[in-house]
């Protein structure tokens, strides 16, 4: 998995592509905790290059919403593709992410 970042204005945008899997797990969530405390909470994860999640992956994003919880944040989602998308549902976890069509959606949503 290559992990693409992006500053825009005040907000990090992540772009993890590929599969998110137990190999990569634990470098994106090292990377998104790093980036959310360097950048207050502002961060998006772009999901639309995830082509995959297995258990471990989908752990991680709850692990990172988790950390995000006690400042009353959730981890903001976007793009996220339909793979992703069912694997959400069908595990209930949908709702802990703040979901948005696009990044710039997502981005305008910490204005």
């Amino acid at each position: 998995m290559e992990i693409k970042i992006e500053q825009r204005c005040a907000v990090t945008l992540v772009r993890p592509e590929g599969p998110l899997t137990s190999a990569e797990a634990e470098t994106l969530k090292s990377t998104m905790l790093e980036l959310i405390e360097e950048n207050l909470g502002r961060v998006v994860l772009d999901a639309s290059e995830i082509a995959y999640v297995d258990s471990r992956g989908l752990e991680t994003l709850v692990e990172v919403t988790q950390e995000l919880a006690p400042g009353g944040k959730a981890l903001k989602l976007c793009a996220v593709n339909e793979t992703l998308q069912q694997v959400l549902d069908l595990t209930d976890l949908a709702s802990q992410f703040e979901q948005f069509e696009d990044a710039n959606s997502a981005i305008r949503s910490f204005l």
